[in-house]
């Protein structure tokens, strides 16, 4: 059966006071199974206790116990009695085999042995043992089967009384086998489940076989679904009697009620919806339709029933008419989910041509196997209606139906690679209305409004049909030129527009006059490019404005000059590092539980032309675009590493943190540059700690997780900043080797006040520890944000409540340095 007994070695076990006995019986079962022996009683029991024979030779005359007690020992042991014992004696006596026999001994074997007859009778009863072993096992594994069974399986007589039952614990019926025993089945089963089974249990007393099903009534009023089969059986004795099987099918029928109820529910749910939906065959004929498809096709259900989808449902083509082949047809064809044609029309039964859209699916079973194809679709024909009004309002001017912006570009890259094609000149001017707000403020945006209107009228009537006229939003206008000519043709134009719109307006009574400022920029005489043209549009449009207004300004080299002081300020930069113009000045970090300062941060100023100190947020951004962030992060990185280098030599052993940009992360050779940094300056690589932005992992994931491997094998530390306020994603913490969280300075600031950034601190406390990530609180600038930190785990800080940016010579001061001892280090 299932626990089929492994083919284990024998294990035999001799019991003899005498060695030459004990030699004698093992060299004739040698090879028969393992063999112990034992030359007392007591030692046998010990080692019976400690591993089970299969067959035991026991002498009888034995000094201290005899077999017959160490026999009598292993009979009164639960576990030992089953071992067949063999008496092995020299005694000859009737009656000493007597007494061995009714000891429990099964069989006695005379001194000297017969070794041949020996053998074979301790072989025979080694197979008695172990086919009794299995028996008993398969007797196990039986009764474990029908014990575990998911069913009720019991035997009854003829007078219908149970005489079996495997439910142990009365699971099914409230009763336990073992009180079943002996009980009427009208009794067990309750009188309403006996009424229903009673007739097929006189067909099975018949000698019949049936099966059913039955809903029974469980003792506690629930129902438990049944398929119950009667096998009749009779005894021994040829009584009748017969065996009952019941297995739930609670679950399968209330799965088939649920189905059913599904189905009627999608049945309703089709009927009810405001979308069309034709099912049919693997052939493409129909075999339903809902109401809406009734009513778009003109068909009824029970008329299309059996029909191609053709005939019921013919498709044209919206604009030519023409038959456009029905998406069922792909569908069943490649088992695929098709679309209709954005094109696409339903002719009615009347005639009448219906707008639609939407998609087929095949229908599968749950095999894959494809049985039929579904296509569901609406009427559109408003829809579609509205889209080309939508899509002209997303590209005009909602109140002069002007081109809009992203109009005007489409056409101004048109017109400029016709320009280019066939080396045209192309003419951009940028209108803005003069004081324009005035009239706003003064006399409501309703007269503004029909104000902007006219200009449109006039503006649209000055210019050519193959030119565009475009409002920005506000009082800008836009004119776009192509093919313009003579550079004296516009300055016409300009001319012309000025004096359109200086021309007196009148609404309601009201005169009103206005003007202009125009910038002109023309390709390819300024401009190379769409982004060109309009940047130097819009300067020359500035230019007017500042020379007095209503005028007109060509793009020029003074106006160049303006655009060129963006040049101008990056120079500035770069000779700034190498000048001197550029300070590292330092913030400490304290721990706050002895204010003992642990480690500083390295920030950027710039000392500019009037000896002002500016802060970061004035050129960094400057810096970044350019790319002069490199050599900048690069300053900032040595000076930080010798000044550490510096504060180190004179006993203060700090943790330095350096911020790195996106830039600086990206370059090529951006680890080489910190390891020449570390090599140059001696500093030690494990107290300096490179802090990058959220922003910074989330650009090129895999780039940045190489990047930072790099960085950790020299040893450095990676701090995130300003943690929570970006691109926060936990997988981050999880996939980038950081080793510091900094709280941003956000939530430090209101988490006193504000219990949503006290919550979201705790959080990232809680988490920071969770993932063994040193903490660091910025912007910690009072006491009380100190002492909650402190009580939720984050001890090391960083504010003005301990110390406002400063050089380095302060610094030295506030670690208490002597200025002497401090020059020293310089020096060194």
């Amino acid at each position: 059966m299932f626990n089929d007994l492994r083919r284990e070695q024998a294990r035999i076990l001799i019991v003899d006071d005498v060695a030459s006995n004990i030699h004698v019986i093992r060299e004739a079962v040698r090879d028969l199974g393992e063999v112990r022996f034992a030359t007392s009683g007591k030692a046998a029991l010990d080692i019976m206790q400690k591993s089970s024979p299969d067959v035991i030779l026991l002498d009888i005359e034995m000094p201290g116990m005899d077999g017959y007690a160490v026999c009598k020992a292993i009979k009164e042991s639960p576990r030992l009695r089953d071992i067949p014992v063999i008496f092995v004696t020299s005694h000859d006596q009737r009656e000493h085999e007597l007494q061995a026999l009714s000891l429990g001994g099964v069989d006695f074997l005379h001194k000297p042995l017969n070794v041949p007859v020996a053998r074979a009778r301790i072989q025979t009863h080694l197979a008695l043992q172990m086919k009794t072993r299995q028996l008993a096992l398969a007797k196990k594994d039986l009764a474990d089967v029908l014990q575990h069974l998911p069913a009720f399986v019991a035997h009854w007589g003829g007078n219908l009384c149970n005489q079996f039952c495997n439910d142990a614990v009365g699971h099914w019926f409230g009763i336990a086998a073992a009180t079943m025993r002996g009980m009427h089945v009208r009794k067990v089963l309750g009188e309403a489940n006996y009424a229903a089974i009673e007739e097929h249990l006189k067909d099975v007393l018949r000698g019949n076989c049936p099966s059913f099903d039955l809903t029974f009534i469980r003792r506690e009023g629930s129902l438990l679904y049944g398929q119950v089969s009667l096998v009749f059986r009779p005894d021994e004795n040829g009584r009748p009697g017969f065996l009952m099987l019941i297995t739930d099918v609670t679950e399968r029928r209330c799965a088939e009620q649920a189905l059913y109820d599904e189905k009627e529910r999608i049945r309703i749910t089709l009927n009810s919806i405001g979308d069309a939906v034709i099912a049919t065959d693997t052939n493409g004929n129909i075999t339903f339709l809902n109401p809406i498809a009734e009513d778009m096709t003109g068909w009824l259900s029970r008329e299309a029933v059996g029909e191609p989808v053709e005939r019921v449902m013919p498709l044209r083509e919206s604009n030519q008419g023409h038959g456009m082949f029905n998406p069922i047809r792909l569908v069943l064809s490649e088992k695929r989910t098709v679309g209709m044609a954005m094109n696409c029309a339903l002719q009615r039964r009347d005639g009448q041509l219906l707008e639609v859209e939407d998609s087929a699916a095949p229908i599968l079973d749950y095999a894959g196997n494809l049985t039929g194809a579904i296509i569901v679709f609406h009427d559109v024909s408003e829809a579609r209606a509205m889209a080309v009004k939508m899509t002209h309002l997303a590209h005009h001017d909602a109140l002069t139906n002007l081109p809009n912006r992203m109009l005007l570009q489409d056409r101004t890259q048109q017109a400029l690679q016709q320009a280019v094609h066939n080396g045209e000149r192309l003419g951009l001017y940028i209108i803005d209305l003069d004081h324009f707000k005035v009239i706003n403020d003064s006399m409501g945006h309703s007269v503004g409004d029909l104000l902007l209107k006219q200009v449109a009228r006039r503006l649209m009537g000055v210019v050519r049909p193959c030119d565009t006229v475009s409002r920005q939003g506000g009082d800008e206008f836009i004119v776009l030129v192509p093919d313009m000519g003579a550079i004296e043709q516009a300055g016409v134009l300009a001319g012309k527009m000025l004096k359109l719109i200086s021309e007196p307006y009148k609404l309601d009574g009201n005169v009103y006059d206005l003007s202009g400022s125009i910038g002109v920029s023309l390709y390819p005489d300024d401009s190379v490019n769409q982004e060109e043209l309009y940047r130097h549009a819009d300067a020359a449009m500035y230019r007017a404005k500042q020379e007095g207004r209503n005028r007109y300004r060509f793009f020029s080299a003074e106006i160049e000059e303006a655009l060129l002081t963006r040049q101008a300020l990056e120079r500035h930069i770069r000779m700034g590092a190498e000048q001197g113009g550029f300070l590292v000045y330092y913030q400490p970090k304290v721990d706050a539980r002895d204010s003992s300062v642990v480690g500083l941060e390295a920030l950027l100023r710039w000392r500019n032309d009037k000896e002002e100190i500016v802060s970061p947020s004035s050129f960094i951004p400057l810096a970044e675009e350019t790319g002069l962030i490199v050599p900048l992060g690069l300053f900032v990185l040595r000076q930080a590493c010798q000044d550490g280098k510096r504060w180190g030599g004179l006993g203060h052993r700090l943790r330095i943190a350096v911020n790195v940009s996106a830039v600086q992360m990206m370059g090529s050779d951006f680890c080489d540059s910190v390891r020449t940094v570390l090599k140059e300056t001696g500093f030690p690589a494990e107290l300096l700690e490179l802090e990058i932005t959220e922003g910074v992992l989330a650009q090129d994931v895999e780039r940045t997780m190489n990047v930072l491997a790099d960085l950790k094998s020299l040893g450095v530390s990676i701090a995130i900043d300003d943690f929570g306020t970006g691109y926060s994603s936990l997988s981050y913490l999880k996939l980038f080797p950081l080793d510091v969280l900094k709280i941003d300075q956000s939530f430090v600031h209101d988490m006193l006040a504000d219990r949503h950034n006290a919550a979201i601190v705790a959080a990232i406390v809680s988490m920071a520890q969770g993932m063994d990530l040193r903490l660091v609180a910025e912007g910690v600038e009072e006491e009380g944000q100190a002492g909650e930190l402190l009580k939720l785990g984050c001890h090391i800080m960083q504010g003005y409540h301990y110390g406002k940016p400063a050089p380095a010579d302060e610094i030295d001061a506030l670690l208490n340095i002597d200025p002497r001892l401090a020059i020293a280090g310089e020096a060194q």
